[in-house]
């Protein structure tokens, strides 16, 4: 898998990590530490191969996951996750894709503001943003 990765081959080493989370599903079940681990490592692949939207989407499932475990939001890899998802979604460009995940990623903020002082206001004042610009003169 990180060989697939140095070399560029994301959507290998994507599938691969894909399988290991399948086998951590059949073996520890959903919402498992293991299965979460492995939905981590494929957004970060998402990452590695520029894909914020996908990368997002990822730390998304995985906040969910770990919300289900013991800790849940007060738990650091959950706050860790949220604010990777956070990073990623301020790197989508396309407004209807970052409006998408908005309004999963303001859910998780209001229930776990993490590191970021000001996290939920950045998500409404830039999805306000990206709103104003889809439907501005250029939009038309």
């Amino acid at each position: 898998m990180q060989a697939a990765a140095r070399a560029g081959r994301f959507g290998e080493a994507s599938a691969i990590a894909a399988a290991w989370e399948s086998a951590a599903l059949r073996g520890h079940g959903p919402g498992s530490p293991e299965a979460v681990h492995w939905i981590e490592v494929q957004a970060d692949i998402a990452w590695l191969s520029r894909d914020p939207y996908r990368s997002c989407e990822l730390w998304l499932r995985a906040c969910d996951a770990r919300l289900a475990l013991p800790g849940g939001a007060d738990d650091p890899a959950f706050t860790e996750a949220l604010d990777r998802a956070h990073h990623q979604w301020s790197r989508v460009s396309d407004a209807a894709r970052a409006e998408r995940l908005a309004q999963h990623l303001l859910a998780l903020r209001h229930r776990a503001p993490g590191h970021r002082p000001g996290a939920v206001a950045n998500i409404e004042q830039r999805l306000a943003r990206l709103r104003a610009g889809a439907t501005g003169p250029a939009a038309r």
